[in-house]
Formats: structure tokens, sequence, C-alpha cells
């Protein structure tokens, strides 16, 4: 796997060659976690995480990755900065073509568009100043760091305490309401909690399974993290990595399944023989 950032320029060269279909491959393979952790912060829904992140990646790819193409290997910019902006636009987009633009109060709609976005990053999807600023940067490359800082304290003394309210009870998260009742409950089920040695035992078999994962071809791992982890249906995995159809994608991941147990089996064989050695 190309290592963040280091091998992008012959990355972007390759999606502009023959090889397109397969540097896409390997470009999410690389930039998966980036793309969906960027996805999952921006949503307030993580049920929605799975469709948003269907949506960035199609508009990544749309018109022969111009997006992508459009990045500077010569620029200031890191790419994974610039690629995390890009994708913070791009889930944006998704919101507000799925459930409309939020609600916006009239000491603010008659600001400059600019402003309105510094509105909606900020004070309804909750992010800092630091991230606005980078989210505005592929659109407003005009807009400095300062100048949002000073839209941000504008737009703050032009709402009155309870807009400010009523907009800090919106950014609540249902994850963090979750979070505090498990907590809440914690006493409750301590007795149910695993113990050192099984604590040890999942510890050991999560280090097994990482470590077959890696063992498995860039394609393989991209076609279980698509489907396990970001939870894509089959159609959707076929269609972002360029398979036939669904039950391609089924029988492709069913063999990476079938070849990861191999390595498992492997590994397990080969632990227990070392330990019965040590005996």
């Amino acid at each position: 796997m190309i290592p963040a950032d280091a091998g992008i320029g012959p990355l972007l060269d390759a999606l502009r060659s023959d090889e397109a279909e397969t540097a896409w491959v390997t470009f999410l393979a690389t930039y998966s976690d980036l793309i969906y952790s960027v996805v999952r912060a921006f949503g307030r829904n993580s049920d929605h995480a799975g469709d948003c992140y269907l949506f960035v990646c199609t508009k990544l790819a749309d018109k022969n990755y111009r997006r992508l193409l459009a990045f500077r290997p010569d620029g200031r910019a890191r790419f994974s900065t610039w690629l995390r902006a890009v994708v913070r636009n791009l889930s944006l987009d998704w919101y507000r073509s799925e459930f409309g633009r939020d609600h916006t109060f009239a000491s603010v709609s008659s600001r400059s568009a600019v402003e309105q976005d510094i509105f909606q990053l900020v004070f309804q999807q909750g992010m800092s100043t630091q991230e606005a600023w980078e989210a505005l940067y592929p659109k407003n490359r005009g807009v400095s760091f300062a100048q949002v800082e000073e839209c941000i304290a504008k737009l703050r003394q032009s709402m009155t305490a309870r807009q400010l309210w009523l907009l800090s009870t919106a950014n609540v998260s249902i994850e963090s309401i979750d979070a505090t009742s498990e907590q809440s409950q914690a006493n409750e089920v301590a007795d149910s909690a695993p113990g050192p040695e099984s604590l040890s035992a999942l510890h050991e078999t999560s280090v097994q399974v990482a470590k077959a994962l890696e063992e498995l071809d860039l394609g393989d791992r991209l076609l279980l993290r698509l489907r396990f982890v970001e939870g894509l249906r089959l159609l959707e995995v076929a269609r972002l990595v360029g398979l036939k159809d669904a039950q391609t994608a089924d029988r492709r991941i069913r063999d990476a399944i079938e070849k990861l147990r191999e390595k498992l089996g492997v590994r397990t064989a080969v632990r227990g023989k070392t330990k019965s050695a040590s005996v």
C-alpha cells in the first residue's frame, strides 16, 4: 500500500493513463480511512455515513477523476489536507441534497455566500475554525484564516442568546447521548465485562486477523473494507471498484474471506506448534 501522500504524483499520473481502474483501487485502499473519517465526523447521523461515503467516492471518480486530477503535487497544500477539504464539501453537498439546507436565521440570510457557508460549517455542522477554513479552501481561495475568525465573531454577535442555544442543542449527536447512557449503566454491566485472560485472547485474535489481512492483496483488502467496515451494499461495492455486478462482488468477497480464513488457519497452526515446542 502506498503511504499517504508519498506516492501521490505517480498515482495521479496513473489515473490519467490506461491503468486508471487499477490506480483508482489503489487510491481507495490508501485513502479510504481518511475519507470515511471525514464523512463520519461530518454527518449528524451515523446511519447515513455509508450513503454519504458512496456519494463522495462516486463524485471523486466522476468525469475520469476530474476532481482528484485538479490537485497539483507541486503546490503548497499536502494532498491529504486538500482531500479532507474536498471530502467535507462533497459531504455538505450530499446532506443538502438529502435533507435540504437547514433554516438560516434572518440575521444571517442577508449576509454574503461565504459568510453563510461559514455559518453552516461552524454553527450548524459544529466545525472548528481550522476545519471551516480548510473546507472553504477549494471554493474560496481568497479567504484567509484571520478572515474566517473575524466572520465567526461577527456572526456570533449578530445572533441572540436563544439562537445560539438552539444551535448548540442541535449539534448534540445521537452518539454522545448514547455514550452518556452507556456510562450511566456501566455499574450494571460491570460483572459481564471480560476478564484479563479473555481480553488477552481477544487482543491476540485481533493481532492475528490484522496480520492476515496485511497478507491479502490490495484488491481483496479493499473489498472487505467496503463491505464490512463502510457497510456498502454489494451493488455499490461493484460499481465503486469496477466489477460487473453484485454477484461478481459477492463472489470476490467470498473468495477474499476464504483466503483470510486460510491465512488465519496457517497462523493458528504455527502458533499452536510454537506453544507446544515451548512447553
